[in-house]
């Protein structure tokens, strides 16, 4: 089967692009968009295999078995190391739950098809990217199911002529940009990562590679100048926060094009043409070494350290190109198949770790066991609030969360709102049963029930979130059950986002200067709270009210404050505590609005400050347990430690 000519020009794009990709992850402040360098190898990978295809189909040598060889003895060795070190690397220092998500990214990568995982992971319980050390190969997910159907496709056009070539590579190409354009606006948690949206750019290569087949390619330094200014210019321009790949996606995926149209001969390249030779393997390890870097330490790594995981990452790369990589040349027959063999192996090992739940049992972690069951979460279902709710709803069951508790019970305590609702919820239930009362929970996931507040990314989620409130509300008029309603939401998320980094003057400030639409207001959220606390006062059977404001966000996770595995220097181990001042000032706003939208109102105000904080710090920790599962969201033990300080207010008659 027939190659194509070495062309030095591309391998030193292969090595800009990489060279983005691993700044972007390191230093994401000095290249914030250099993600865009993914855009540019689907370029390029469009443009070689078709490249290959064509020349090899045209010589009469093509063959379909030796094309999969040929990738599965360029791509798996590398593949297979650090699939498997990352195993090793999971088992020695990562926490049962971490370590469970590894094995599946693990068993789904060697299957290539993590995009899709990390799609179906997407959400508002989705753990940070630095908590994902195999995050990055969603890219060769594309790739190989690009290299699995389009040489069949192309094979196919070829031999039958059905549809000139130019015209097949044109409608994929199309059709994929639309379903781009499509998602971005109605499923943007599930457009980065998905094959169908990023298709169009191998098909841009592929594209490049038919136009420009059995032609001479001249040198042409102004177009790759003008392809490398766009690459450049998107990777400074662009951000995390930007709409993308949309419309954007264009600018990097066309100066790949142009760059490799150029065909430019620059001696050496800057540098660039080394990088390119060990850009695969550099990619492969670059994120791993990062990611088990920032996860081990608990917090984002110094410079100083930062540089010397890039320097790692060069150095494994390099060793891996050396003596890991030639293994693709090896001559005898069994090679491809063994290949085969070990990454289903050790994507069965993912699983088989997947199924273990994370293998909590391992020896060194047996000083985890109590704090694994704090950052458990409660169900979100159960078939008593199943049954209750059945009877009060036409159609199913729409909104997240549903849970009840003691149903016989004469009178209920409903708590309704969003996903701190459902984790407040075990502590209310409990001393709700103490004190005679039934329990039941009805809440949304990133949706406050606040009547009229239109929540949501586009047109579709918020009707959604619409329809989810209207079946809340209605269950609770139609429950002469329930004499008294916890009101429990989010509140300054919804307007600005999340704090992106630590916590400090400068963060915080930044983050309210943030909006995240005009339609997701204080004011807007302001007239949701009253209408929807407003409706539960005027109930006839409804004899208290209540609102708790939210309680303080933390800027670490729990879990960094355990020391990790092996770390007997305490280098894992972090504050506990948040700064309360901090934590007013980006919640003042927010309290500002509650306090307006219960004037009127016979409505009680519930402040956690009081429980989870002193005159200056707020605490995750009390008490040898932990107050939070994560850094919003209460622990079981956080709910009954709440529950148990405000049972007072909720169960005074005399409350309101």
């Amino acid at each position: 089967m027939s190659g194509i000519s070495y062309r030095p020009d591309i391998d030193a794009l292969r090595g800009v692009a990489v060279l983005l990709v691993v700044i972007f992850h390191a230093f994401p402040e000095v290249i914030p968009g250099g993600f865009i360098g993914v855009d540019v190898f689907f370029v390029i990978s469009g443009y070689l295999i078709t490249s290959i295809i064509l020349k090899s189909f045209n010589k009469g040598d093509f063959s379909i078995k030796e094309f999969y060889s040929k990738r599965i003895r360029r791509l798996f060795p590398a593949l297979i190391v650090v699939l498997f070190t990352t195993i090793v690397l999971g088992w020695l220092v990562l926490f049962p739950d971490e370590f469970k998500q590894l094995g599946d990214h693990i068993a789904h990568s060697a299957i290539y098809v993590l995009n899709y995982v990390l799609i179906g992971e997407a959400g508002y319980f989705d753990v940070d990217t630095q908590y994902k050390p195999l995050m990055h190969l969603w890219t060769l997910a594309v790739e190989e199911q690009y290299y699995i159907f389009w040489p069949l496709f192309l094979i196919l056009s070829l031999r039958q002529k059905i549809i000139k070539l130019n015209h097949l590579v044109l409608f994929v190409l199309t059709l994929s940009f639309a379903a781009n354009v499509y998602y971005i606006s109605n499923y943007p948690e599930a457009v980065f990562f998905n094959t169908l949206t990023r298709v169009w750019q191998l098909a841009v290569g592929s594209l490049l590679a038919v136009v420009l087949f059995k032609k001479e390619i001249r040198e042409n330094r102004k177009i790759a100048v003008i392809g490398f200014m766009l690459i450049i210019f998107s990777a400074l321009l662009v951000t995390e926060d930007s709409v993308y790949p949309g419309w954007l996606a264009i600018f990097p995926t066309i100066g790949a094009m142009f760059v490799i149209l150029g065909n430019a001969r620059f001696y050496q390249w800057g540098g660039m043409l080394k990088l390119g030779l060990i850009s695969y393997p550099l990619y492969l390890w670059h994120w791993v070494v990062i990611s088990f870097l920032t996860i081990y330490i608990g917090r984002t790594p110094s410079f100083a350290l930062m540089t010397g995981a890039v320097a790692l990452s060069l150095l494994l790369a390099w060793i891996t190109n050396q003596y890991i990589e030639p293994v693709r040349y090896a001559k005898h027959k069994l090679t491809t198949k063994s290949l085969f063999v070990v990454l289903i192996l050790v994507g069965l090992m993912g699983l088989y770790v997947k199924d273990q739940d994370g293998m909590a049992s391992r020896a060194h972690l047996s000083y985890l066991e109590k704090f694994n069951i704090e950052f458990t979460r409660t169900p979100q279902t159960d078939k008593l609030c199943d049954q209750v709710v059945k009877s009060k709803i036409e159609g199913d069951r729409q909104f997240d969360y549903c849970r009840a508790d003691n149903i016989e019970s004469e009178r209920y305590i409903a708590i309704i709102g969003d996903s701190h609702a459902h984790v407040i919820y075990p502590g209310i239930s409990k001393v709700a049963k103490d004190n005679g009362y039934g329990s039941i929970l009805l809440a949304n996931s990133s949706c406050p029930t606040l009547i009229g507040f239109e929540w949501g990314r586009n047109e579709k989620e918020i009707a959604t979130c619409k329809r989810k409130i209207s079946q809340i509300m209605s269950v609770i008029n139609s429950s002469d059950k329930i004499d008294k309603v916890v009101v429990v939401t989010r509140g300054p998320t919804y307007i600005h986002g999340e704090v992106e980094g630590g916590f400090s003057i400068k963060s915080v400030n930044k983050s309210l200067l943030q909006k995240r639409n005009d339609r997701q207001t204080y004011e807007n959220y302001k007239k949701g709270l009253k209408r929807t606390l407003s409706e539960l006062s005027q109930s006839n059977h409804i004899n208290s009210v209540f609102y708790f404001l939210e309680n303080p966000e933390l800027d670490f996770l729990p879990k960094e404050v355990v020391v990790r595995p092996f770390d007997s220097l305490g280098l894992s181990s972090q504050n506990s505590t948040m700064s309360k001042e901090l934590y007013l000032k980006r919640m003042n706003s927010y309290r500002s609005s509650v306090n307006q939208a219960k004037k009127g109102l016979d409505v009680t105000v519930i402040d956690p400050i009081d429980y989870m904080c002193d005159q200056d710090r707020c605490y995750s920790y009390k008490n040898n347990n932990f107050l939070y599962a994560d850094d919003d969201h209460f622990s079981v033990f956080g709910s009954n430690y709440v529950a148990k300080r405000m049972k007072d207010i909720l169960f005074d008659d005399n409350s309101n």
